[in-house]
């Protein structure tokens, strides 16, 4: 079931939430609406196909969560937390962010409203 669909200038992107069940988890579908989207980046990696972007957790204080892994050594790409879609506030985690902690993928944290 869709759940919303927004586009957002700033990243240059369309996205689409479908909810899964009748829980809270979404799964989020992007569209890149430029070539120099960080979505169209992505594809243009993989070999012009779609993919796995991200996985998000989330967190019930976005400012505590960002000060612990900033002080455990993550590199965190946002300066600090910021809004995100639906009236969340977001930041994301590198994919390479500390040796012995690395994800391998891209991280985004995320606090509801």
């Amino acid at each position: 079931e869709v759940h919303r669909e927004e586009v957002y200038g700033g990243d240059q992107v369309r996205e689409v939430l479908l909810r899964v069940g009748d829980g809270p988890n979404l799964i989020q579908l992007l569209e890149p609406l430029t070539p120099d989207s960080p979505v169209q980046k992505l594809i243009d990696r993989n070999g012009g196909r779609g993919g796995f972007a991200h996985v998000a957790f989330r967190v019930s204080d976005i400012q505590t969560a960002f000060d612990d892994m900033k002080a455990k050594g993550f590199n965190i790409i946002d300066k600090a937390p910021r809004k995100g879609s639906r009236g969340t506030t977001v930041f994301f985690v590198h994919p390479k962010s500390r040796g012995d902690a690395a994800f391998g993928f891209l991280v985004e944290v995320v606090q509801e409203g």
